[in-house]
């Protein structure tokens, strides 16, 4: 494990790790430190759905603005994170998983102006990168699949 991964520790880590692309969008599994199986997304718009709805449920970090929506919805019930319930974190659901592809432990540290803002790390290099949007986010672990499937081929090459 590299050195930033030692690091790396918040009790809303989660670890995405894509397993393939499909027709230009990629899949795989969430893992977080509060379940002891994963969650398989089928697309990155998926992921990102998947993942808002786990902060929501952990209530952490807290959002700032309430979402929009064309059909009405009542007002969310107030939540206790799953961490402050006392329920036993495990840090080895989060740092020990990997993707076929690729891995990246994310932790989103605020959730203002309907986006997310946090630190991600990608896993094969153990590079560090701070998002301030989940399309930046998103395009960080575009453009960090795309170098690794470029070096996959150049070594195929050789």
């Amino acid at each position: 494990m590299g050195e930033a991964l030692v690091r790396f520790f918040a009790p809303n880590l989660v670890t995405v790790c894509v397993n393939g692309n499909s027709g230009g969008d990629y899949y795989g599994e969430l893992w977080h430190q509060y379940a002891t199986r994963p969650q398989s997304f089928s697309g990155i718009m998926d992921m990102v759905f998947q993942m808002e709805e786990m902060y929501d449920q952990w209530n952490f970090p807290q959002r700032s603005t309430n979402c929009r929506t064309f059909k009405n919805v009542p007002p969310q019930e107030e939540r206790t994170p799953n961490f402050k319930r006392g329920k036993a974190m495990n840090l080895h659901n989060v740092q020990d998983k990997r993707g076929k592809q690729g891995t990246f432990i994310v932790q989103v540290q605020y959730r203002q102006n309907s986006s997310w803002q946090g630190q991600v790390i990608w896993a094969e290099q153990n590079k560090r990168e701070h998002f301030r949007s989940t399309l930046e986010l998103m395009k960080l672990i575009d453009s960090a699949l795309s170098e690794e499937e470029a070096m996959r081929m150049d070594s195929k090459a050789v």
